[in-house]
């Protein structure tokens, strides 16, 4: 039996829910090759999409779909998906575009409204033109956020693995916050970061801890480095927990000694920020709204100019280079706020001209009753 995180009539029901919404994009079928698309369909679970291979799914309700894919999976795909249609290429003697051209030929697709993701890193342009090329009578078009638009609202299951992935990440960052002290490098912390990860139960994470301190910590997504703490540093740590793959996100920052007045009231602000930018999660609410929340606090102390990025994301199944879904807490997004949405809120600060960063942030997730945080964690600057 294959070992899948949910029953299989879960993954029957999100099949038939993409093909119902295939069919409302006006697609007679589609070809998918992101990894959390494909494992959260089939519960593939495998960092083969290194090389090419795909998914083929029909839109017709009861189609069943094919997966395209190296000879080195079989044995991970017969461990870990419900897949009963697949195919397997030799890497040494088959083309693998021409292994998924040949799938979507054989099911009798060529000329059919096909879908293909123009917005994933596992589409290269040529597999693209490949395609198109092949199929001269087939119309084309876009189906990247089909998949993920599905995945936006999660099921008590689904949340479930996500609030254990909060715990988890709760547990690493309660070690790696331990651990700061002057002598010992960021990637020491990024390395008591990951053992405590998986020591919890922790799986891989789609980006691995990252740990900055002094003036790197206004760098605000560089990895971990040999630089040595020392007293007065600002240390900025992001670590995620991962259970079934859903991922749990956490960020905080600890200053070595008593932080100078400027950090002090700089991430008091922040704090105030996240948490306004929290409170305003709530269903009905335009996504958008977070940031203006956020935005009311720094704004008027000049700080806004200073955040990150966007102050928030959908999270929830995700394999490397990246962990985001569709739904980004930014103006033009026009999603809300509904119960079962996961995302993170991170009001992420760099003063690179003041020589410090700071990060707070965490996942939270949509209720009935309001926004609920996934960490017990508190939200201030953590003192050693």
């Amino acid at each position: 039996m294959p070992q899948l995180a949910f029953p299989l009539t879960t993954y029957r029901a999100r099949l038939t829910d993409v093909q119902a919404r295939m069919r409302a994009a006006g697609l007679d079928a589609m070809v998918i090759t992101m990894p959390d698309a494909v494992h959260w369909l089939t519960g593939v679970d495998s960092v083969g999409y290194l090389w090419p291979q795909g998914l083929v799914v029909p839109a017709d309700e009861g189609g069943q779909p094919v997966f395209v894919t190296r000879t080195t999976e079989q044995p991970g795909v017969d461990a870990c998906s419900w897949l009963t249609e697949r195919r397997f290429y030799d890497i040494s003697v088959t083309d693998p575009v021409d292994a998924l051209i040949d799938a979507v030929a054989e099911a009798g697709l060529g000329n059919t409204r096909l879908g293909l993701e123009t917005d994933a890193f596992t589409m290269l342009p040529s597999t693209y033109l490949r395609i198109v090329e092949a199929f001269p009578d087939a119309k084309f078009s876009d189906c990247s956020y089909i998949v993920p638009e599905a995945r936006l609202v999660k099921t008590e299951a689904e949340l479930a693995y996500q609030r254990q992935a909060a715990a988890i990440a709760d547990h690493a960052m309660r070690q790696v916050l331990a651990e700061v002290r002057p002598g010992v490098s960021e990637l020491e912390l990024a390395g008591i970061a990951a053992r405590a990860l998986g020591e919890a139960g922790g799986e891989h994470a789609a980006i691995p801890p990252m740990v900055v301190s002094g003036e790197r910590s206004a760098l605000v997504h560089c990895m971990a480095g040999r630089r040595v703490l020392g007293r007065g540093d600002v240390v900025c740590i992001e670590l995620a927990g991962v259970v079934n793959r859903y991922h749990a996100v956490l960020m905080r920052t600890a200053v070595i000694g008593t932080p100078n007045p400027r950090v002090q009231e700089v991430a008091e602000l922040q704090k105030q920020a996240h948490l306004a930018a929290v409170a305003r999660t709530a269903p009905g609410v335009a996504v958008h709204e977070p940031e203006d929340a956020a935005r009311e606090v720094l704004e008027p102390a000049g700080l806004h100019a200073n955040r990150c990025h966007r102050i928030g994301y959908s999270l929830g199944v995700a394999y490397p280079p990246g962990w985001l879904e569709p739904m980004t807490m930014v103006q033009g997004d026009e999603h809300v706020f509904v119960p079962g949405m996961s995302f993170t809120v991170e009001p992420n600060l760099h003063l690179p001209e003041e020589g410090f960063g700071l990060k707070l942030g965490e996942t939270v997730e949509c209720t009935a009753d309001g926004p609920r945080s996934m960490t017990t964690l508190d939200h201030d600057i953590f003192v050693v």
